[in-house]
């Protein structure tokens, strides 16, 4: 596989979005759940790419909609997201209902994925590891769960954020064509 070469300004920019979507829940509220946060995670992307204030405000208004997902996941579809709007100012290929309509398609499948790994799997794991060494009153214990759960978080929303960048629009393409979404759904 071929090692993915990014600009310094997208290394700039994905290094931005990855500090800005780990507020996933600093902005969160009843009526657009996570949109604050996205919009916030995406504005690096919108600076880079839209020199004009008055488009760069739209794209700002469009990604603060309604957004839902879970919060390591959130990172996937920001990277995706910027990917689109990349595409959108380049070679125009890519309109404004394509974008929100990727971003809403994939919230609720990359939520039911993110639920299932992180929660159900990797925060038992590590707090059943952890609370051996609690139970015995080491303070070890403690600093491992916010290791091996909070670590393995950050490390994952980091790669993902890359990972849907780099995919991009052949993202979508590729996990029609694989079956790999019909077999998600099915699951």
């Amino acid at each position: 596989m071929a090692k993915n070469t990014y600009t310094d300004q997208e290394k700039n920019t994905l290094r931005k979005m990855f500090w800005n979507s780990g507020l996933v829940f600093a902005g969160f509220n009843q009526v657009k759940m996570e949109g604050n946060a996205f919009a916030l995670t995406m504005s690096p992307a919108l600076e880079e790419l839209y020199p004009n204030e008055d488009e760069r405000n739209k794209a700002r208004v469009r990604h603060n909609n309604f957004f839902n997902t879970h919060a390591v996941m959130f990172s996937l579809i920001a990277g995706i997201t910027y990917a689109l709007e990349k595409e959108k100012m380049t070679k125009g290929n890519v309109n404004d209902d394509t974008i929100e309509n990727v971003k809403v398609a994939l919230m609720g499948p990359t939520a039911g994925i993110g639920d299932a790994f992180f929660f159900n799997c990797i925060r038992v794991i590590a707090a059943g590891i952890s609370i051996g060494l609690c139970a015995d009153g080491n303070v070890l214990g403690t600093i491992l769960f916010v290791v091996l759960y909070g670590g393995s978080q950050m490390l994952a929303r980091w790669y993902l954020l890359r990972a849907g960048y780099s995919l991009g629009t052949t993202f979508i393409d590729s996990v029609f064509e694989s079956g790999l979404m019909e077999a998600l759904t099915k699951a």
